[in-house]
């Protein structure tokens, strides 16, 4: 009995089931199976989420979130220098905030699902108190008052951080 076992097992050894014109056309057929099962599972992403889904990774929104607090900043910069704002900082006032509306757009303002729901809930109000922002300080005069309300929109949400 003890021979058969030896038999047994030099027969099931791999090595000798793979024959050395087969391999080629089995490592194809396991690519052919792998890139089917990646295929499947991007179909089905399209199946499981909704058109409008957008996965937001830790490190996009940790950088526009960054870029958002430095924008904020060369504002105050701006408005904290002088009593009177020229026509100079009101221009570069409104560049920011353009700067600001369209790094809102990246993190899903409208009707973009993402699976940050905090961002979800709060990103439509903060791109309108931008734009509010921005029709004020493009106006003559030049109304700054809702630049503050755009820096409370940010600690709205900020307040538990």
């Amino acid at each position: 009995m003890k021979e058969y076992h030896l038999k047994r097992a030099v027969v099931s050894d791999p090595v000798h089931c793979i024959k050395p014109g087969r391999a080629p056309i089995q490592l194809l057929v396991i690519a052919l199976l792998c890139s089917g099962l990646l295929l499947g599972c991007a179909q089905n992403r399209k199946v499981t989420y909704p058109d409008n889904y957008v996965y937001l990774g830790q490190h996009q929104i940790t950088s526009e979130m960054a870029l958002l607090s430095d924008y904020m900043r060369q504002i105050d910069e701006i408005l904290y220098d002088d009593s009177t704002i020229s026509s100079e900082q009101q221009a570069q006032i409104a560049k920011i905030l353009l700067l600001i509306d369209a790094s809102t757009g990246s993190l899903g303002a409208g009707s973009v699902e993402t699976n940050h729901l905090i961002i979800d809930e709060h990103i439509d109000q903060f791109k309108s108190d931008v734009n509010v922002a921005l029709r004020n300080a493009r106006s003559d005069p030049p109304n700054y008052f809702p630049l503050g309300k755009l820096a409370g929109s940010c600690d709205a949400c900020h307040q538990y951080r």
